[in-house]
């Protein structure tokens, strides 16, 4: 669990007008560990400064008199990687956003870069690149130099941080001509991996459509367009492997020659050529549930993933394409009865080679529950209550009594127990605030509590959804952040 920085505080009274600020991206959204960072705030935050809340100690963000500006100092023992911020007032509290702490210099992008003639140049790899499309038609151009036969690896953040455009990468040469191009990798954000002709100086290009997509067509920019650009020699690593992880064998296209596998197990596959199917056969007891899980996609393989579960005679039981939120497929089924059965990995394009690797793993499915709200911020007025709604999500047979409760609540405020009936999708939790409670803004958490074990599960902010506007695809499934159990809590002043 990450460590938190206390927040509570006494608020002065602020003009009527107030509202709780929408902080919706900060640029650049990264800094190295133990630098000093200016950072630009895009939203609408009135009255300014406000007050501002970081998920982990030594990331110290101060909001300085010109509005919309704020320096963050980062401690050289800041914990890297992504974390939360929040700016409140006594309102209410922005949604959470992202800053990430860096092990390695963040270089600037410096405009204008515009023009692959007059591109920004990079001396030394690895580099990463915190910039942003500044305007529409914006192309942010960088120059690497190279020998012939070298490789280089361009990596975009930008759909994981929730920026507002789909980021392309195109390689050109000093007279524009291209040279290798790639929209999407392990998410929406490109990923390419090139090699040099010959010596020389290319010239990265990173460019991008409105994400969502409108109906305009061209390229795209704004203060929501902001990214992190990494450039490294060579071919990026593999992801690690599972602990006891088999590699695929094949010819295993048919039933006659399907590999056998174990439960649970791991396995590193590769769908060969166009129309491949990979088959694995595997022992199941009846009624008992089994987890399929295929990482492809997400680990930046072209293989547009299916999976099916066959019994003996080759008749399908079970399918799946897309997992909500993903890309890439995963099935609970329940085996109907005791024997051997197959499951089958094949891609939906009918395309293959060697770049279209997947993992497989399958185990047996173990009783679960998780527990979401679509509240982040909670506001209660002294002497009112505030009702947070939470859905629960039982799997494979979980059938424990719970309770929903808080914690970390401020003086002044309660929050009964709520026993949860063994079938019940939902809970209601009441946040009470008593009369003479003090104007307050904290981040509080509410979980699950199995009263037998004592075990709790936490409730959850999921960051990421989707959603479609006349067939639009719009929404995150993968951030670089996706839940926070760090719900904000408001009691207004009276």
């Amino acid at each position: 669990m990450r460590s938190f920085r206390a927040a509570g505080f006494l608020l002065a009274a602020l003009p009527l007008a107030a509202a709780e600020p929408a902080l919706t991206h900060l640029y650049p959204v990264a800094g190295q560990q133990g630098t000093t960072v200016s950072v630009s705030v895009a939203g609408k935050i009135e009255p300014w400064p406000p007050k501002i809340w970081v998920d982990a100690p030594g990331i110290d963000f101060k909001a300085g008199e010109a509005k919309g500006k704020v320096s963050v100092e980062i401690a050289k023992d800041a914990a890297p990687g992504p974390h939360l911020v929040r700016f409140y007032n006594e309102q209410g509290a922005s949604a959470p956003r992202f800053f990430i702490v860096s092990t390695e210099r963040e270089l600037p992008e410096v405009e204008p870069n515009n023009d692959f003639r007059t591109p920004q140049k990079i001396a030394n790899l690895p580099a990463t690149i915190s910039g942003r499309l500044d305007k529409a038609g914006d192309v942010d151009c960088f120059a690497v130099t190279l020998k012939s036969g070298e490789r280089v690896t361009a990596r975009v953040d930008a759909y994981v941080l929730g920026s507002t455009f789909d980021a392309m990468i195109r390689i050109v040469d000093p007279d524009g001509t291209p040279l290798a191009f790639n929209h999407d990798g392990r998410t929406l954000d490109p990923l390419l991996t090139w090699e040099a002709p010959r010596d020389g100086t290319f010239i990265v290009q990173l460019m991008g459509f409105a994400y969502p997509a409108t109906a305009a067509v061209g390229l795209t920019g704004g203060e929501g367009c902001v990214y992190r650009l990494h450039l490294a020699a060579g071919v990026p690593p593999p992801e690690p492997g599972a602990a006891g992880e088999i590699s695929e064998q094949e010819p295993n296209d048919s039933a006659a020659n399907a590999q056998a596998i174990a439960v649970p197990t791991t396995i590193a596959a590769c769908i060969q050529t166009a129309g491949d199917e990979d088959r694995f056969t595997f022992s199941a007891v009846k009624q008992r549930a089994y987890e399929f899980k295929v990482a492809s996609a997400r680990e930046g393989s072209p293989l547009d993933a299916w999976l099916k579960i066959e019994n003996k005679d080759d008749k399908e039981l079970a399918r799946n394409d897309d997992a909500p939120l993903s890309r890439d497929p995963q099935l609970t089924w329940t085996a109907p009865a005791d024997g051997t059965f197959t499951v089958v990995i094949g891609d939906l394009t009918h395309h293959g080679g060697p770049a279209f690797t997947y993992r497989l793993a399958l185990a047996e499915a173990v009783p679960s529950v998780t527990a979401t709200t679509d509240t982040h911020s909670i506001v209660v007025p002294p002497g009112k209550t505030a009702d947070v709604k939470v859905i629960l999500k039982r799997a494979n047979g979980f059938k424990a009594k719970l309770q929903l409760a808080a914690k970390n609540l401020p003086e002044g405020v309660t929050a009964p127990d709520v026993d949860i009936a063994e079938k019940a999708g939902d809970a209601t939790l009441k946040l009470i605030a008593a009369a003479e409670a003090m104007p307050t803004g904290q981040p509080i958490q509410l979980f699950l509590r199995d009263p037998e074990s004592g075990v709790e599960h936490p409730v959850r902010f999921l960051m990421t959804a989707t959603s479609e506007n006349n067939g639009v695809p719009a929404g995150y499934t993968e951030l670089v952040i996706d839940s926070t159990d760090q719900l904000w809590l408001t009691v207004t002043a009276k």
